[in-house]
């Protein structure tokens, strides 16, 4: 039975780039341009320096109760979230050590057990540790080299991303995982000598063995190589363009017989720049080619895979006040049973909205893979389907996002707007699809899943103050409504009900 898997998964975490800039992530592409100096005359630098970047974040989140599947059974997920975030970077002449380490980082309680979904769920439980970063990094004066555990990024994060930078006022919700890959990785900037525009003409080169991202995880016996290949102009980190091919691998460790294999090319350009000190706009765009067997039939041995994801982002400031706006596209599979796989995925860190993709379609999609892999009602599992949960990712969809912002006394920013979202392909939950329509494709609720998605109302106020001696403290606020569409209809015809959401995030970052 062909599932509503997303293989853009397969290569969700593939691109190579920088990491965004977080206290606690330091920057991973910064361009070695910036730092010529230092590498052309490292005798004026201390001979060894050490620095340690940290945050400590906690976060709660209350959601009205909704229904997971057809049977009605409802979930209320309220958790309570920690992280304490370390990386200690230790420099020598033109060599970098760098680390990243997580503690006591994911939901210490309520969210649901494994006897009620599947994994992948949105909000991972309490992990005590959890190693990101451990990299070594050699610079010179017109490219540097790295070789170690690092993590994924590139461009705005739609294919890839680090997972090292929460929502800024204006953006909504938090993030929670990040892609890992033991990289060795050569940037340089070979036409330095030319000056001008050319010195951010940067060549990148990478090869990985990836240690986890949205569809593999090392630790669980997948094994996914990847090379990469690409070219950015970097001229900041807000004046970026860049082109990347990366062809992936994937088998299971110690396995030849084929299951679960996936071989793609995915072709990912993006995007950013500052226009007049108040303009940013920015956008990606993906495409992904190639085969696998992850959702293989006795029809279709090998699926062909055919995917689309695209983002613009838009943000206008005039004084206390800004203006954003976004769209999102992830291409769907009109048929899940053909012998193609065409829905895309996002990166399961990159966030829209607070409650549609984030918590119903999370929630629901968990639900829907563990009713389908429950032997007591279907048997032996299909292939594919651990791939099922999207972990709150976008998919199958598009949305249009417009927000305004205002800065209220100085010092505290209140923004929100609405999110109009659609289902480009209809919502095919498999248990229901297979056992209770008798393979006429219905969604988690037994309903009909074309149309729109719905309409989330979202609000949010920010107030952030940094201290002279580097400490920042901040406090957001959250709040959403989802009002279900009719994809999200039951069998009755009718919509689910509405669903509301809570939030409440403390950070500190030094």
């Amino acid at each position: 039975m062909r599932l509503l898997v997303v293989v853009a998964c397969l290569s969700a975490h593939l691109a190579l780039a920088q990491d965004p800039p977080d206290a606690g992530a330091p920057e991973a592409g910064a361009a070695p341009a910036t730092r010529q100096a230092e590498a052309v005359a490292p005798e004026k630098a201390p001979a060894i320096s050490v620095a340690v970047h940290g945050s400590l974040r906690l976060v709660g989140t209350g959601v009205s109760a909704f229904p997971l599947d057809a049977d009605g059974t409802p979930l209320s997920p309220t958790p309570i979230e920690t992280r304490v975030r370390l990386a200690p970077e230790l420099a020598w002449r033109k060599f970098r050590l760098m680390s990243e380490f997580d503690l006591a980082t994911g939901a210490v309680l309520g969210t649901p057990g494994p006897s009620l979904v599947a994994a992948r769920v949105p909000f991972p439980s309490l992990r005590p540790a959890e190693l990101r970063q451990l990299f070594l990094e050699y610079r010179w004066a017109w490219g540097g080299a790295r070789l170690g555990l690092q993590t994924n990024h590139f461009g705005l994060g739609m294919l890839a991303n680090a997972g090292a930078r929460d929502a800024e006022p204006g953006d909504f919700g938090h993030q929670h995982f990040g892609s890992l890959a033991l990289r060795a990785l050569l940037l340089s900037r070979p036409f330095m000598p030319l000056g001008g525009g050319w010195v951010a003409v940067e060549p990148v080169a990478a090869f990985d063995l990836v240690v986890r991202d949205s569809t593999v995880d090392l630790l669980d016996g997948d094994r996914a190589l990847q090379g990469i290949l690409g070219v950015r102009l970097n001229v900041d980190e807000k004046n970026q363009l860049g082109l990347f091919a990366i062809y992936r691998s994937s088998r299971p460790l110690n396995s030849d017989t084929g299951e679960r294999s996936t071989d793609v090319l995915v072709i990912d350009a993006s995007a950013q720049w500052t226009f007049f000190d108040r303009l940013d706009l920015g956008a990606e765009v993906a495409g992904i080619t190639g085969t696998t067997t992850q959702t293989r039939t006795p029809e279709h041995p090998l699926i062909q895979v055919r995917q689309l994801g695209a983002v613009a982002k838009a943000s206008y400031r005039v004084g206390r006040f800004g203006f954003l706006l976004d769209w999102g596209l992830a291409s769907g599979d009109a048929d899940p049973y053909d012998g193609q796989l065409t829905n895309f995925r996002f990166d399961r860190d990159y966030k829209v909205g607070l409650v549609l993709f984030d918590q119903v379609l999370g929630w629901q999609s968990a639900r829907s893979a563990w009713r389908a892999s429950d032997p007591a009602l279907v048997g032996y599992p299909p292939e594919g389907i651990s791939l099922l949960p999207t972990g709150g990712a976008v998919t199958g969809a598009w949305y249009l996002f417009p927000r305004a912002r205002v800065r209220v006394g100085g010092l505290v920013d209140v923004y929100g707007g609405p999110l109009f979202a659609f289902a480009t392909a209809p919502l095919t939950d498999p248990f229901n699809t297979r056992v209770l329509a008798g393979g006429v494709p219905v969604n988690a609720l037994n309903g009909n899943g074309s149309g729109m998605l719905g309409t989330e109302l979202d609000v949010g106020a920010a107030i952030k103050h940094r201290f002279d001696f580097g400490l920042t403290l901040s406090a957001i606020a959250e709040g959403g409504v989802l009002l279900p569409g009719a994809a999200l209809s039951q069998a009755s015809g009718r919509p689910m009900g509405n669903v509301w959401l809570g939030r409440l995030r403390l950070q500190a970052t030094y």
